[in-house]
């Protein structure tokens, strides 16, 4: 039977993972791939659009999809900025819906600056946020309202894209390694920073700040959040365990 972890105890070694049924396991070595959840609306209908016009990333697959139609982007970092500028070339027009001011404060200048150089093809909605998505079998309208005026505008758009961020899975690893403040796991160089005696992991990518402890795919600080990536972190991780295990 599955079981989760809750637990990770660094005091000692070898390390200690406690389990949800109160079970402790003892491991020299651990590897952290717990991975990353999007964040999502407040919606109480978005699962029933989610992979049907709900999107969380936008890949040439998704591009596809938007051939010809309004989509619509929802958040203002460089996410929401590259996926906009992306699907731009096949969307017939993109919506940016950000709460803020604009789009200055979280994302790069030359994204925004693409955004500014093609208002026939994106507009930005400051100030908005999404309230409602409606279809029967697949997304068919986005409508969003102005925080500053009030004012609702639904739009037929088969395709929203949500650049809201993610959040890491690590509530069990508090003071387990280090984290950065977003809540990932620092590694390599990065771990180096934050606890200098961790000099392990200045030779080592995904070395966690605790020797033995490593950390690879979303869960990992400043990773690429792509399956791909994961995936090979997950194969080089392996000469770093041996290595680590040897070591004792």
């Amino acid at each position: 039977m599955p079981r989760a972890v809750v637990r990770l105890v660094t005091d000692t070694r070898p390390y200690v993972l406690e389990l949800d049924d109160g079970t402790q396991v003892r491991a020299h070595t651990v590897v952290i791939a717990t991975g990353a959840r999007y964040r999502r609306l407040p919606l109480a209908n978005i699962d029933r659009f989610e992979g049907c016009g709900v999107h969380y990333a936008a890949t040439a697959v998704e591009s596809e999809l938007c051939e010809g139609d309004e989509v619509a982007v929802v958040g203002g970092g460089n996410s929401a900025g590259q996926a906009a500028v992306y699907l731009s070339r096949l969307a017939n027009h993109v919506h940016i819906l950000v709460r803020g001011d604009g789009l200055a404060s979280s994302m790069s200048d030359y994204l925004i600056r693409r955004i500014e150089a093609a208002p026939e093809r994106i507009t930005v909605h400051p100030h908005s946020e999404v309230t409602a998505l409606d279809g029967e079998r697949h997304l068919d309208t986005v409508t969003w309202r102005d925080l500053v005026t009030g004012q609702c505008r639904t739009r037929q758009i088969p395709n929203v894209f949500l650049m809201l961020g993610a959040a890491p899975n690590t509530e069990w690893l508090h003071g387990a390694v280090a984290l950065d403040d977003k809540g990932f796991v620092r590694t390599g160089v990065s771990a180096a920073d934050v606890d200098p005696g961790s000099s392990h992991a200045l030779s080592q990518p995904l070395a966690t700040s605790c020797p033995g402890i490593f950390a690879v795919g979303d869960v990992r600080s400043e990773s690429i959040k792509r399956v791909a990536s994961a995936v090979g972190e997950g194969s080089i991780v392996v000469a770093s365990v041996h290595q680590a295990l040897s070591a004792l």
